[in-house]
């Protein structure tokens, strides 16, 4: 038996964590932590090792989510998809950067969620396996 893909989410509004834990959950997929700066994205993603990081680019502290996944994609090689309203190319060029896997616009369908985690895990399962 495979284990459940170990999710961080980092996001400043809590009700949309908490929603997005909630669908994690149904489908199977481990939150090992919620985040919403990027003191604490880092923190946690070097104690938990994260298989995947759900980043929202507007953070809760001077940081965003770009500078923030591409630091903890440099220090432990952990990749992201960013989940967020920032969609312009100027946004989505700066964010190439941290090797994302993924783009979830908000606001998003459950289904559209699950279909981004899915897809950026498979990018990773040849790499795990």
């Amino acid at each position: 038996m495979t284990r459940a893909p170990r999710i961080l989410i980092v996001e400043d509004q809590y009700v949309a964590a908490i929603d997005c834990q909630g669908e994690l959950a149904r489908a199977g997929m481990e939150t090992v932590g919620i985040a919403s700066t990027a003191a604490e994205a880092y923190l946690l993603a070097a104690r938990e090792k994260p298989d995947l990081i759900l980043m929202d680019i507007r953070l809760a502290s001077r940081a965003d989510g770009i500078e923030t996944a591409r630091e903890i994609y440099e220090h432990f090689g952990i990749r992201s998809v960013f989940v967020t309203a920032q969609e312009s190319p100027e946004t989505r060029a700066l964010a190439q950067s941290a090797h994302p896997l993924g783009w979830i616009a908000k606001p998003y369908r459950p289904s559209d969620l699950l279909r981004g985690v899915k897809a950026a895990l498979d990018q990773l399962a040849p790499l795990s396996s």
